[in-house]
């Protein structure tokens, strides 16, 4: 352990090459650049290739940084290092990789046969629950409060094989999260614009009731965990605070951007709608114009 914060060195030193997340990066990684690939022929001025491509690779920066970068070393050091690993995965990969829509690209590069055995497969029981909104938003409040606010966590820092599965299931559980938020692939479940907003809000609300709770503490809920701190981390308090604030804080920024864009999206369907209104209001009109005409060659006609 450091007796003062890790130098620059000591950062890199840090960085993990664990085999099964690198296996797991880079077929996720191959896999989304096949269907790139594949989405492109005939087609290659596609616009929503480039942004939602831009999304997978901050997701995955974002992802690597957070469980093979200096942030997963130490985070098993410090709680507020931890708990920056959890925000990172949950609030800015998870919803990165949902704006990377990998159904639609999976659509587009699949042929007719692969696009209707994806059809059935997200259309089919388990991923109708999984997509569900008010299954997703229970699962991501349950899980992520286990992880960070009960025993789980102590354990996680001790034992990789339960580290792995902290920030597995972090990742999966913030997907489901940001998929009713962001529905945008073909999935079941989609909540008009203003049950988007309201579902993102009853989380902000929920985190903030126990972000508000536990600060208020004056002990410690990681005991274990502050007992094995790095001699540079915090005094355990001040380091459960710090990493309270942590979530809560960037929890919200992330939360006021999401709610942001679905205001800009609500917008512009509403643009879009009323738009396409108007265009069959007017065909209705000139359709009117044109019976009423042919009305009047009928009854006006010279004997």
């Amino acid at each position: 352990m450091f007796e003062f914060a890790p130098a620059f060195g000591d950062l890199l030193r840090s960085i993990s090459f664990a085999p099964h997340w690198l296996a797991l990066l880079a077929g996720a990684s191959a896999l989304y650049a096949i269907g790139v690939r594949h989405a492109r022929v005939g087609r290659p001025e596609i616009k929503f290739l480039r942004l939602r491509a831009a999304a997978f690779v901050l997701g995955m920066v974002t992802l690597w940084i957070a469980v093979l970068g200096p942030i997963e070393h130490y985070g098993n050091q410090a709680l507020w290092v931890n708990f920056t690993g959890f925000l990172l995965i949950t609030m800015v990969a998870a919803p990165l990789f949902v704006l990377a829509s990998p159904l639609t690209l999976a659509f587009r590069a699949l042929g007719k046969s692969g696009s209707a055995r994806l059809r059935r497969f997200y259309r089919g029981f388990p991923m109708s629950w999984i997509t569900f909104p008010p299954a997703t938003w229970l699962a991501f409040a349950v899980v992520t409060y286990a992880w960070q606010f009960t025993s789980l966590t102590d354990l996680a820092a001790q034992y990789s094989l339960v580290r792995d599965a902290q920030l597995f299931t972090l990742l999966l559980v913030g997907i489901m999260f940001w998929y009713p938020a962001f529905p945008v692939d073909p999935i079941r479940w989609r909540l008009a614009h203003p049950l988007r907003g309201l579902y993102v809000v009853l989380e902000m609300a929920h985190k903030a009731l126990f972000g508000g709770m536990f600060l208020s503490m004056e002990s410690t809920f990681h005991t274990s965990f502050h007992e094995n701190a790095a001699a540079w981390a915090p005094v355990p308090t001040t380091d459960q605070n710090l990493a309270i604030l942590i979530l809560w804080v960037g929890g919200n920024l992330v939360f006021v951007a999401a709610l942001a864009a679905i205001v800009v999206a609500w917008l512009q369907y509403e643009s879009r709608n009323n738009h396409r209104i108007d265009i069959r209001l007017a065909k209705q009109r000139e359709a009117e114009r044109q019976r009423q005409a042919a009305l009047e060659q009928v009854f006006h006609k010279p004997v």
